[in-house]
């Protein structure tokens, strides 16, 4: 068992590091456990870096990060939309908007588990990613661990060759 579970360290070490080298964000965003893709290696990786930058600006707070990288008119149902489909980007602002706690001492952690990418169309300008979302954090207690179940909805916006987010599916898991 102790074999096993160093092991699977090692596999999300390693991981985690590949994810580094193409540029994610230390401490921001990593990718562990099996991930599946469809077609073309290349543009789900852009993909794949769009949807963690989108993670990191809303992680950090960084709306004027945020904002380009989502289109407009985004949908979405997630715990804040108490299940209604939420339109555009102004309720996501509110949120940005409000004011901050005291820093913690240590940056939360963000791990993207089971990662697929599907690229659509023929044209391969839409994609469907899905991942379960591990947040680790520190508690009034101690570290926590909090899961998402996450499927997002890209669009590559075919003048810039920027991916953005259209649509997104949180659940609490």
């Amino acid at each position: 068992q102790m074999l096993r579970n160093a092991a699977r360290n090692v596999l999300a070490a390693s991981k985690a590091s590949r994810a580094l080298s193409r540029g994610w964000p230390a401490g921001g965003v990593a990718v562990a456990g099996k991930m599946t893709m469809s077609t073309s290696q290349d543009e789900e990786g852009k993909v794949l870096d769009a949807v963690h930058e989108v993670l990191e600006a809303a992680g950090t707070g960084q709306w004027a990060k945020y904002e380009p990288l989502c289109d407009k008119d985004i949908t979405c149902f997630e715990p804040e939309s108490v299940g209604n489909v939420a339109k555009g980007l102004a309720f996501h602002k509110f949120y940005f908007d409000m004011p901050s706690g005291a820093a913690a001492p240590i940056k939360p952690n963000t791990t993207l588990a089971d990662v697929h990418v599907r690229l659509l169309g023929g044209d391969k300008t839409s994609a469907v990613v899905c991942y379960n979302r591990l947040v680790q954090k520190m508690g009034d207690d101690g570290p926590v661990t909090a899961k998402s179940n996450e499927t997002r909805v890209m669009e590559k916006d075919t003048a810039s060759g920027k991916w953005k987010c259209v649509h997104f599916h949180r659940s609490p898991a």
